[in-house]
């Protein structure tokens, strides 16, 4: 990761402050400022995770939740960091909180403190992503999201049962696509998607041959595979700007996949939707 600067210390030290100072809830202000301003970077001396985070900017991240829960659904954040994905889907879901349940899959511990106290209506679930067991330990999801490392796999979990394996942006997307039954939407680096959305000239064609050895093995075996890109250009600088240490040309994509071999996790019952009944006399 780069160096954090004075300015972003000072923000983070306050973020704490506001975490740990008091037991009191915190207001939608206070959560709001702890998920933009808490650093990992400032854990300088600490183990902060086998595999680096970038948390995704809140921008992009409010964006990218616009359009997932609803319906009672049942969402689980992948990768989750301190939650900024599974706030952005609570967020979108503001005027029924009934009508999403949020689960957050984190492997580091310092995260998921923060996580739990930032956003306690979420379950938290400390573990490694890559581990079996822990997904047969959880229910059926009907959606995925996820913002996960892109670089090379660090877990002593076998992944044999993910059936890919390649950079941890791609075996993440294949995780979802076994736990969620209505697919994942993920962030992912454009080396690992097949089209350049992002950045790419006006008129120009985005789906270009993008295909690299790890992402023809992905689609490999995938022939109901169906790939969508979020129409979000991250190289704006709304977007852009947000990412801490680094600044990745990355896609939003959404993956469905009707002959994916999901998982046998638990099914629990949903959540019936509200109705709305008229009376003879509003008629």
């Amino acid at each position: 990761m780069s160096k954090i600067t004075r300015e972003q210390i000072r923000r983070h030290e306050e973020a704490e402050a506001l975490l740990w100072g008091s037991d009191k809830k915190l207001t939608h202000d206070q959560v709001a400022f702890c998920l933009e301003h808490w650093d990992p970077r400032a854990l300088a001396g600490k183990q902060v995770a086998q595999n680096e985070a970038y948390f995704t900017p809140l921008p992009l991240a409010l964006d990218m939740g616009k359009y997932i829960g609803g319906d009672g659904r049942r969402v689980v954040d992948i990768g989750a960091g301190i939650g900024r994905l599974a706030y952005a889907v609570l967020c979108a879901n503001w005027w029924d909180m009934r009508q999403v349940r949020v689960t957050a899959v984190e492997l580091n511990p310092e995260y998921v403190a923060v996580g739990r106290r930032l956003l306690p209506e979420v379950t938290w679930v400390q573990g490694d992503m890559y581990d079996l067991t822990l997904w047969q330990s959880l229910p059926r999801f009907d959606e995925a999201i996820g913002n996960p490392p892109f670089a090379r796999v660090l877990t002593g979990c076998d992944t044999d049962w993910i059936g890919y394996r390649g950079p941890a942006g791609l075996m993440a997307a294949a995780i979802g696509l076994r736990v969620a039954q209505l697919g994942i939407t993920l962030v992912l680096p454009q080396t690992q998607t097949p089209f350049r959305y992002s950045g790419a000239p006006s008129g120009s064609n985005v789906y270009t041959d993008n295909h690299t050895g790890y992402l023809k093995r992905f689609l490999a075996g995938r022939p109901a595979l169906e790939w969508h890109h979020s129409s979000l250009d991250t190289a704006q600088p709304g977007y852009k700007s947000g990412w801490r240490g680094a600044a990745p040309l990355v896609e939003v994509v959404t993956l469905r996949d009707q002959a994916a071999a999901l998982l046998p996790l638990a099914a629990e019952p949903g959540i019936p939707r509200p109705l709305c009944r008229l009376s003879a006399a509003s008629l």
